[in-house]
């Protein structure tokens, strides 16, 4: 069966400190995953399918803070999309992760991707639970215009020492 609307149920993402690596409780069989420098907005793990279990991204460079990309009904291709986060965002992962003791950190809820009906140049704003314009997802890959990107897991935020 195939779904057109994305659905509600959010999965758990979790970032492990040592060794790095990012795990991913999936709900949903439709959805894949991948994973993104939080820095350059490139992609830098391609999408892998959910098969409802788990997924674990392993061996990451500690060095590297990841966002996670959500797309759902994937099929056989391997679509590539890049993230531009604004400018006031900041990157707010070691400073998270010097609190964690060295536990796994829970990524917060995810930015949701805004798509408007008849936009031909493939570039959707991302927003936050206000709706307001936090950075711009594009679609890279030359397929037809499915599949989306839905959602960016990331431990970026709105800069609140900027006025």
């Amino acid at each position: 069966m195939v779904q057109d609307k994305f659905t509600d149920e959010m999965p758990k993402v979790v970032l492990v400190p040592k060794p790095r690596r990012i795990k991913i409780d999936c709900t949903q069989k439709l959805r894949a995953y991948a994973l993104y420098d939080t820095k350059t907005g490139t992609q830098v793990k391609d999408f892998v399918k959910c098969d409802g279990g788990k997924i674990e991204f392993d061996n990451l460079d500690p060095n590297m803070h990841y966002d996670v990309g959500v797309i759902e009904n994937m099929g056989d291709e391997k679509p590539r999309f890049a993230i531009m986060w604004n400018t006031d965002m900041r990157d707010n992962t070691e400073e998270i992760l010097k609190n964690s003791n060295g536990l796994p950190v829970d990524y917060p809820a995810p930015y949701v991707i805004k798509y408007k009906d008849g936009n031909a140049d493939g570039v959707y704003d991302i927003v936050d639970n206000n709706g307001e314009k936090v950075g711009q997802v594009a679609k890279l890959s030359p397929q037809a215009d499915k599949p989306y990107i839905h959602f960016v897991y990331s431990l970026r935020m709105k800069d609140d020492t900027i006025k």
